[in-house]
C-alpha cells in the first residue's frame, strides 16, 4: 500500500510547532501540534481548501475506482465530491478528512478503510472509528490505527468526547451499556475491502493476519493503535490587530502553546482512565478561528 501524494501536499501547508511525548514510554505515542497557514495576519483557510480538494478523491474512493477513472479527472472529481457530499449529510465532517491526510501525509500510514466504506446492509454508516490505517514501523512490527476526530469550540470537550468514543469502540458498547459495532466488526470489514487496495505480498500477509490470526506463520506482530484529530477554537483577533507581519506567527505560536500547556499530561491521564494503556496514540491538534463557520466554509469550498 502507498500513501497519496495529495495527503503529503496537504501537510506541507501546516506548520508543525511542537511534538510532545505522551509519557516517558515512547510506545504510548505522541501529541503533535500544528498551526494553520497564514496570510495577512490571519489563518488562510482558502489555502487549506485548495489542497484538500484533491484529497477528497483519495479519501472518498478506493484505489480501484480511482484507477478506473484515471484518464477522466473531471469525472473522477465529480464522483468523489458527490459521494463525500452525500456522506456529510449523514455523519461526516471536516475532521475526518483532515485526520486521513495527517495519518497518510505526516505519519506515512496508508488507509485501509474510511467510514464512507463502512456501511451496514441497510446503508447506514457504522458508528465506529473514522477510518483504519496501517503503519509499518520499519522493524518488522505494525500498527493498525483506528481514527477518531472531533472539532469543538472547547478543547476539553473535544478530548473528552474523543476518548469516550474510543472507550465504547474498543469495548463494543454504547454509553448506555448496550452492544454496538466496534473494533472487531471493523476488522472483519477489512476482508471485504482487500480487493480495493494496492497490495504487495507483505501487505497481504499483514492484512491476512488481521483477518485470520491463526495463519501467523511468519510471527509478524501487529498491534491495535489509535489516532485522534482535535480541532478547537482560538481567538487571535488581538494578535491580528497588534502584531506586524514579521512577529504575528511567533506570537500566535506562543498563544497556542500556552493554551495547550495544561493539556500535555491530560492525554496520558485519559488513556489510563479509559483503561487504554498498551495502545499507541497518535494525536494531532490544530486550532481554528470561528470553528463552526470555518468548518462549513472549507467544506463548501471543496464541494462546489
Amino acid at each position: 500500500m502507498i500513501v497519496s501524494q495529495n495527503s503529503k501536499d496537504v501537510i506541507k501547508i501546516f506548520q508543525n510547532i511542537k511534538d510532545i511525548p505522551i509519557s516517558t514510554n515512547s510506545d504510548d505515542g505522541k501529541l503533535n501540534i500544528f498551526m494553520c497557514p497564514i496570510n495577512a495576519r490571519n489563518f488562510d483557510y482558502n489555502q487549506i481548501s485548495l489542497v484538500l480538494v484533491d484529497s477528497v478523491i483519495d479519501y472518498a474512493l478506493s484505489k480501484k475506482n480511482i484507477a478506473k477513472y484515471q484518464n477522466k479527472p473531471g469525472r473522477l472529481s465529480q464522483i468523489a465530491r458527490r459521494k463525500f457530499k452525500e456522506y456529510l449529510k449523514n455523519t461526516g465532517e471536516l475532521g475526518e478528512l483532515l485526520l486521513y491526510c495527517f495519518l497518510e501525509g505526516h505519519l506515512n500510514a496508508p488507509k485501509i478503510l474510511t467510514k464512507m466504506e463502512m456501511k451496514t446492509s441497510n446503508s447506514l454508516y457504522v458508528n465506529g472509528s473514522d477510518g483504519v490505517h496501517l503503519l509499518n514501523n520499519g522493524d518488522g512490527t505494525y500498527k493498525l490505527i483506528f481514527g477518531e476526530s472531533k472539532l469543538y469550540k472547547n478543547i476539553s470537550n473535544a478530548l473528552n468526547e474523543a476518548f469516550k468514543s474510543i472507550n465504547s469502540f474498543i469495548n463494543e458498547v454504547n454509553s448506555s451499556g448496550e452492544n454496538k459495532s466496534g473494533i472487531n466488526y471493523e476488522k472483519d470489514l477489512i476482508s471485504s475491502n482487500i480487493e480495493n487496495c494496492e497490495l504487495s505480498d507483505e501487505d497481504k500477509d499483514i492484512l491476512e493476519l488481521i483477518i485470520y490470526p491463526t495463519k501467523n506463520e511468519k510471527n509478524l506482530r501487529i498491534d491495535d493503535a489509535f489516532s485522534i484529530f482535535i480541532g478547537y477554537e482560538i481567538d487571535i483577533s488581538e494578535e491580528t490587530e497588534k502584531c506586524t507581519s514579521n512577529n504575528f506567527f511567533e506570537e500566535v505560536r506562543k498563544k497556542i502553546l500556552l493554551d495547550l500547556d495544561k493539556y500535555e499530561n491530560k492525554i496520558y491521564e485519559k488513556i489510563k482512565d479509559n483503561n487504554l494503556l498498551g495502545h499507541t496514540f497518535f494525536v494531532y491538534i490544530i486550532p481554528f478561528t470561528d470553528i463552526d463557520n470555518t468548518r462549513n466554509k472549507i467544506l463548501e469550498d471543496i464541494l462546489t
